[in-house]
Parts: C-alpha cells; structure tokens; sequence
C-alpha cells in the first residue's frame, strides 16, 4: 500500500509540476500576447493619431484657402460698396442740388432785367428766360435770390410787381443768376440776332448778361410739395 501511495504522490506530484508549467507556460504566453497586442494598438494609435492630424492639416489648408478666398471677396465686396456709396452720395448730392434743397456754388452767369420808361418785364418774359437757362444747360437758377425750381410759380399781381410762390413778392431790377457752363450760357444767349439779348436790346429791354466763376444760389427756402406725386406700390 505505502509503495501505491507512493506512486500515487509520485504521479500526482508530476502531474502537478506540470499543470503549474502548462501554467507558468500560459501566463507568459498571456504576458506576451498583451504586450504584443499593447504595441500593435499603440501603433495603430499612432497610425490613427497621423492620420488624424494629416487630416486636421488638410482641413486647416482648406480652411485657410477658403478664409483667403472670403477676405478676398469681403475686400472686393467692401471696395464696392465704398463705390456704391460713393456714386449714391454723389447722385444725392446732385438730386438735391437739381430740387434746390441745398446751397450751390460754381461758375454761371448773372443776368441784370431792368424795366425802363419804354419797356416793362412782365411774368411771362421771366418764365421766358428761366426756361432758356434750363435749355442751355443751367442746374441752379435764382431770381433776386429766391431759388427756382420746377414748382416754382410767377404770377404777376400788377405792372410793377410779381409773384414767385404766391407770396414772395418782387420787382425791378430782376437779377436773375444761374450755375452751369458759362461758355455754353454766354453763346446761347449771345446769339447773333437769335439770342435772348439781341432780341430783347431789339425790342426795347434793358438786358445785361455778365459770366462769373464765383455764383453762389442759395438753396429753396420754402417746404417743397410733393402732394401730386403718387406713391408706388410695393
């Protein structure tokens, strides 16, 4: 019996060191294993990681390209606009100097109506002479220093006075002055045996025409109407 025991323990014992080797044999394979797989996933965190900022890097380029492309139309888009505003600004100004809203300054000419014994400036040889400025290019006109514009009524009330606008009230001398091109004013109305001055000198008119380089028109001193312009739809 002691011999089977023996035998028994022996065998036992055999089989033990062997099991704790088959152990000792997994761990390391298991220690192995993990650290091989520990190296492969770091390396393929690193492959991640490049790839990852190689596509950061891209993007940032493209972003970049994108952000120059936006400055570039954002400048081009603001040197417009600057334009824009600037050609607005000028047509404003040009719109409220043409409607007499504000005091204009320029070359032009000064015509001097002075009634005499023989002849009286009636309402219509005013109107006559206002719309000869317009033909020959005037932009601002003014008679004894009252703006003219196109709303502008002259009536006259008597022989000796008329009527701008229903209640300024004027008379001779009537100092008529316009801003343009003095050159072109000065040819119309000196027109050999056409013009408005050889007509009037003919007819008996006391008509002086001078040009200057130096009129100042001040602008129209009154509320201007706008009641008979209709409002467009929107």
């Amino acid at each position: 019996m002691n011999r089977e025991k023996i035998k028994i323990s022996i065998v036992l014992g055999i089989i033990s060191i062997f099991l704790v080797s088959l152990m000792g044999v997994q761990i390391k394979t298991i220690k192995k294993t993990d650290i091989t797989a520990l190296e492969t996933m770091q390396e393929d965190e690193l492959r991640s990681e490049i790839l990852a900022l190689k596509e950061k890097n891209d993007e940032l380029q493209a972003k970049i390209i994108d952000n120059e492309e936006k400055i570039k139309e954002y400048n081009e888009t603001l040197d417009n606009s600057q334009k824009a505003e600037e050609l607005l600004n000028n047509e404003l100004k040009e719109y409220e100097e043409k409607i007499g809203l504000t005091d204009v300054t320029g070359a032009g000419v000064i015509i001097t109506l002075t009634d005499t014994s023989d002849q009286s400036y009636s309402y219509s040889n005013l109107v006559d002479y206002v719309n000869e400025l317009r033909y020959a290019g005037a932009t601002a006109i003014s008679i004894n220093d009252y703006r003219i514009i196109s709303t502008t009524e002259i009536v006259e009330i008597s022989k000796k006075y008329i009527l701008l606008n229903t209640d300024q009230r004027i008379s001779s001398p009537y100092i008529i002055k316009a801003i343009g091109d003095k050159d072109k004013i000065l040819e119309v109305f000196n027109l050999k045996d056409e013009g408005y001055i050889d007509l009037y000198k003919d007819a008996g008119y006391s008509v002086e025409i001078e040009g200057s380089n130096n009129i100042t028109i001040n602008k129209y001193n009154k509320e201007i109407n706008f009641e008979y312009i209709e409002k467009g739809e929107d």
